[in-house]
């Protein structure tokens, strides 16, 4: 297994860490998108399993994530749009340097929702999409009033840190949830008002254009995930117009099932589905 690390200037100047992992002989390729808060490197021993599979895996620090800042991850960043826009520069360069195999996507929570959204906004020529525990329905009782407010010091305040996430709903597995801690590269602060409201924008618009996904689908999500709502992701399941489409639940599963109690069962199901795709 190859490991190569370089990094991307994006259209609006900023630089961003990449890194690829690649089998001597490829028969397909994935671009991975991290979550909300976390970076690349946490998915190091998952491509390894990919990699075992020749299935080459390409992946990056999304903005103010990991490696991509400078100083310190800070999770902000100004429009998902300019995201969605690095998702489709880097999956078409994965693409160009593997040129004439199946090429996948996978996106974990944040960058799943984004990675839907991609999908129905810039309408990629991929073979599959991998969904987990994404984003893409806010919580249940979620109030109009807050969202109007949040929204209000989205525009004034883009930086003030607003919302504070639940690391212990990360896995149902103590040694991953101190290792999620002790990680310098992770953010662990509240999220910055912007970054949230934008996030915000793309999962409505998944839910209003959901009818509109066609490319071939896996879903996964646990249904104790306090972190993204599983409604989300049987909200796509149900009206994607995919005509292969699959949404496993993992009954009590938590936010990161690829280090939650079912990790094996989770990893076994994504190879499965790319074997039979590639």
């Amino acid at each position: 297994m190859q490991h190569f690390e370089s990094s991307y200037s994006t259209h609006d100047g900023k630089k961003l860490f990449l890194q690829a992992w690649l089998p001597e002989k490829a028969r397909a390729s994935m671009l991975l998108v991290h979550g909300l808060g976390e970076h690349s490197g946490r998915y190091a021993d998952f491509a390894g399993k990919l990699v075992e599979a020749e299935i080459a895996v390409f992946t990056f620090d999304g903005r103010g994530h990991g490696n991509s800042e400078s100083k310190q991850p800070t999770a902000f960043y100004e429009s998902a749009e300019d995201y969605l826009t690095d998702i489709e520069m880097l999956f078409g360069k994965a693409k160009n340097y593997l040129a004439g195999i199946p090429a996948f996507i996978y996106g974990h929570s944040m960058g799943g929702g984004l990675v839907a959204a991609f999908v129905l906004k810039r309408k990629p020529d991929a073979a599959g999409v991998i969904l987990s525990s994404p984003a893409i329905k806010e919580a249940d009782g979620t109030s109009k009033l807050l969202i109007a407010v949040s929204d209000l010091v989205s525009r004034y305040l883009p930086k003030l840190k607003a919302l504070k996430l639940d690391i212990t709903g990360i896995s149902r597995v103590p040694e991953e949830v101190e290792k999620y801690k002790a990680d310098p590269l992770i953010y662990q602060e509240s999220i910055p008002a912007r970054t949230g409201t934008e996030l915000y924008r793309q999962m409505k618009y998944i839910q209003s254009h959901a009818a509109e996904f066609r490319l071939p689908l896996l879903i996964l999500h646990g249904d104790a995930d306090r972190l993204t709502n599983p409604k989300g992701s049987q909200l796509l399941f149900e009206q994607a117009s995919s005509k292969d489409k699959t949404l496993e639940i993992f009954p009590g599963g938590y936010h990161e099932l690829i280090r939650d109690l079912e990790a094996e069962r989770y990893r076994t199901l994504i190879l499965d589905w790319l074997e039979k795709r590639i």
